[in-house]
């Protein structure tokens, strides 16, 4: 008569692969800053996109501004590099609050920028903008293209 069951070498082969997978895995769900730069990143690539179609629905202009002091990107209908006007601020049609979003913590804005997207969804100045995101030593980035406006990382 054949008894089933596991073998003592087939258990010690799947507890060495659990050990591995366990030392190349758990550290990841502790260290955040990957995740949190990311998940920033795409917000801040939503934004932009945002501020297209807002300048080409509401036919007007639309400013982008990237402060790399504070770490904060904002949507305004006025230049406003730092991000402290409050009175023409686009609204967040989510929330209904300023559309405005702070790096995390251990997140930066790779420089200062500012541009616009005009009426047509061209960016102003008609040059290629990138916007980069530093965070766990990856810098991710955000491109503009010239004369289309077309927005992707």
């Amino acid at each position: 008569m054949r008894q089933s069951g596991f073998t003592l070498v087939e258990l010690i082969v799947v507890m060495m692969i659990v050990g591995i997978l366990a030392v190349a895995a758990i550290p990841r769900f502790f260290q955040q800053q990957t995740f949190e730069a990311r998940g920033y990143h795409d917000q801040v690539l939503a934004m932009v996109r945002y501020a297209q179609k807002a300048a080409i629905a509401q036919r007007t202009s639309v400013f982008v501004n990237a402060d790399g002091g504070s770490d904060t990107v904002c949507l305004t209908y006025v230049s406003d590099p730092g991000c402290t006007n409050v009175v023409n601020v686009v609204i967040n049609p989510a929330d209904q609050s300023r559309f405005s979003r702070p790096a995390p913590d251990g997140v930066t804005l790779d420089g200062s920028d500012a541009f616009s997207f005009s009426a047509l969804g061209r960016p102003e100045p008609n040059a290629a903008v990138v916007i980069g995101i530093v965070g766990d030593g990856i810098t991710r980035t955000i491109t503009v293209e010239r004369e289309t406006g077309y927005v992707h990382p």
